[in-house]
């Protein structure tokens, strides 16, 4: 009886076609997650007028008359000072985004709805982290690391002789991307909430139990 009161749901086009959502999610995941560190350690986040060179959080590359030449923080992975704190976020959305895609293979030992959502969860946080790290940018503006690169005229939220550049933009677009990932997780876990209401059932009510 309960699988004849659930056979309209499942021919839905939107089940149907369920698996291959679901797979299209994991993919554009794991895409986000390789943007991310491409964004992280490109130093193209701001590029000086008249081709004077560009920075990012790590490094800044002068042009030079034999070429462009890149200098950063002697330690591994360490951040430019005037940018350490936006680094950070960045570095802790890649992380959150690395972990949704992980938790995307507990789908087979666990109820999937939770799974989707979790990895909704971490997601919308991951794009949290990233607009803190987008917002946060600016504020390193005035260095005087920045000054051969963008003129005197440098200071924060004005980029005086710089101009936004690719890597930023991209920063922006995945902050994007990850919320849109996020809400498309939840919309895939209700579907699996669905799909297997007793399931559910039976998590929230050991949920409540271990609660009480």
């Amino acid at each position: 009886m309960e699988t004849l009161e659930h056979a309209p749901l499942y021919d839905t086009e939107f089940v149907l076609n369920g698996r291959a959502i679901t797979v299209l999610w994991g993919c554009c995941t794991m895409f986000l997650g390789i943007l991310e560190i491409v964004v992280l350690l490109q130093p193209t986040w701001i590029v000086g007028g008249e081709g004077r060179g560009t920075f990012g959080l790590y490094e800044v590359c002068e042009e030079l008359e034999w070429g462009p030449e890149c200098h950063g923080p002697p330690g591994p992975l360490q951040a430019l000072p005037p940018f350490e704190t936006a680094a950070g976020f960045m570095v802790a959305a890649l992380l959150l985004v690395l972990l949704s895609f992980g938790c995307i293979g507990l789908r087979w030992f666990c109820h999937s709805g939770t799974i989707f959502k979790l990895c909704a969860w971490l997601q919308l946080t991951a794009a949290f982290c990233q607009a803190l790290a987008c917002l946060l940018f600016p504020r390193g503006w005035d260095s005087s690391l920045l000054r051969p690169i963008c003129g005197f005229r440098l200071d924060r939220y004005q980029l005086g002789g710089c101009s936004i550049h690719w890597g930023f933009i991209l920063a922006v677009l995945a902050t994007l991307d990850a919320v849109v990932l996020s809400v498309l997780g939840f919309i895939l876990g209700k579907r699996q909430d669905a799909l297997h209401p007793n399931e559910t059932k039976t998590i929230k009510k050991d949920i409540s139990l271990v609660l009480a």
